[in-house]
């Protein structure tokens, strides 16, 4: 593999898995462009739209699955949440998925643009949180998380970013808790679109070892800097990350 090539997995790496880290997402808005991008940036050879689909897969995966061991030994950390949530996700997105193929692009990239709209206008409602997580209730849950992986799996990205502020709003939890729950929520949600890139072959193992280390290494880090950034930081992150990702989009 050539030497610029691993450069560049690792610094898209060590950024994705910060990222991941430090807002609760799987960072794929970011991530995808950045593997097109750098490597032709650094003189290296480039990946087909594919191949970066699948690297990215494997990114959020281990991103999200390094961050979430660290996030299950915080206090703020909620299985109720994570598996309720967490499961409607994985249902809707399999469902999403099934249905993709009744739409055409501009169809696709319609619906997500307006959910991503709205995603960016909740970042802006200002709403007092609580902490009595036991107000949760399962069924609505489960909704919620199956309707963001119906609309995950249609338009074929990761859906955490959305994650964020449904909880945030809607659920009225503090930033502190939402981020701690979302990584291990993404995590759950990218299982199979992992599986199923790295059976289809879109998942070269010499690239994706050094975007995964530098993933794993930093994800964590960014969990624990997260937990020290002032709310207003992270939501304007998280709202910079949903405008990029609509811009994709339009353009």
């Amino acid at each position: 593999m050539d030497m610029l090539n691993i450069i560049a997995m690792l610094l898209i790496g060590v950024f994705g898995g910060f990222i991941s880290g430090l807002v609760g997402i799987g960072g794929a808005i970011i991530i995808y462009p950045a593997i097109l991008l750098l490597p032709s940036l650094l003189g290296a050879p480039v990946y087909s739209a594919y191949i970066a689909s699948g690297l990215t897969s494997s990114q959020v995966f281990f991103s999200t699955l390094s961050g979430s061991f660290k996030a299950r030994k915080k206090a703020e950390f909620s299985p109720k949440l994570v598996m309720n949530m967490g499961g409607g996700m994985v249902i809707g997105s399999i469902f999403g998925a099934m249905l993709a193929n009744l739409f055409n692009a501009t169809f696709i990239n319609t619906i997500y643009i307006i959910i991503a709209l709205v995603a960016l206008l909740l970042m802006f409602i200002k709403v007092k949180s609580v902490s009595q997580e036991v107000r949760f209730k399962p069924v609505l849950l489960i909704l919620v998380g199956f309707v963001i992986g119906v609309v995950s799996g249609i338009v074929g990205a990761g859906g955490a970013f959305i994650i964020i502020p449904v909880l945030l709003v809607l659920f009225k939890l503090p930033m502190n808790t939402v981020v701690t729950n979302s990584i291990v929520i993404a995590f759950i949600s990218s299982i199979g679109a992992f599986i199923i890139k790295f059976i289809q072959g879109y998942i070269p193992i010499e690239s994706a070892i050094f975007l995964i280390i530098g993933s794993m290494l930093f994800a964590p880090i960014g969990l624990k800097v997260g937990s020290r950034v002032p709310d207003i930081v992270q939501k304007s992150i998280v709202s910079i990350l949903i405008a990029i990702a609509i811009i994709q989009l339009v353009f």
